[in-house]
């Protein structure tokens, strides 16, 4: 019996010992050629491949994938681009307005129509104007957090900015609107889509759009008050 316990052990060493020689001697199978012809692997349709066709196809697999990914890079920056460009024209066009109600109503246009938003609402709290219900115990969170939040958000807070659509929302971001030394309001961007607003998506860009947002607000702000 303990010649059969030892067995699979000293197999075991010895497997090891030639991979750990293989290591050592990378030039091994360049001196063996005739041998590197002779091995087989298994492929995945069940056939056996010599291991220089195994190479290929490695080799293979491994440029589909660079390829792959160098498109997948291409995209985003192609993607991105465009996002800065439609950014840009939304900057330009909120400069424009002659007060918060043209702002909140531009606002709301361009997103609905430029960004793929399914919903847009806005929640300011220093102003009637415009409309809403002012601050919410509900954003203490949103501003306490680095980043806006965005996802399958809880649907309390939901609730609380698409009201009655809320049934509809599937995924959303919602932006703070302000600065340290003033809260301003909430952007709520809603989507059909559960991955419109998924968790890791667009942190740039919504922080982009609150900080433009949250300048034109005070400007705006700042002459309701002169």
């Amino acid at each position: 019996m303990s010649s059969e316990l030892k067995q699979p052990l000293s197999e075991e060493i010895g497997e090891k010992q030639v991979v750990d020689y293989l290591r050592h001697h990378a030039d091994f199978f360049q001196r063996h050629k005739d041998l590197l012809a002779e091995m087989s692997l298994s492929h995945q349709s069940g056939a056996a491949v010599s291991l220089i066709e195994r190479q290929v196809q490695v080799l293979r697999e491994q440029r589909q994938q660079l390829k792959n990914r160098l498109a997948a890079l291409i995209h985003n920056a192609q993607y991105n681009e465009e996002l800065s460009r439609r950014l840009h024209e939304l900057t330009l066009a909120l400069l424009e307005a002659g007060d918060l109600e043209q702002l909140v109503a531009l606002l709301r246009k361009r997103l609905l129509e430029r960004f793929n938003a399914d919903s847009v609402e806005i929640r300011l709290f220093h102003t009637a104007s415009t409309g809403g219900g002012g601050w919410s115990p509900r954003f203490e969170e949103l501003f306490a957090a680095p980043e806006p939040l965005r996802g399958q958000l809880p649907r309390e807070l939901l609730t609380e900015l698409f009201g009655e659509g809320v049934d509809d929302i599937a995924s959303a971001a919602v932006i703070p609107l302000g600065d340290g030394e003033r809260r301003l309001g909430v952007l709520a961007l809603g989507s059909y889509d559960p991955e419109r607003f998924h968790r890791h998506a667009g942190a740039m860009f919504l922080r982009s759009l609150g900080e433009i947002l949250t300048g034109v607000m005070k400007l705006h702000l700042s002459h309701e008050a002169d």
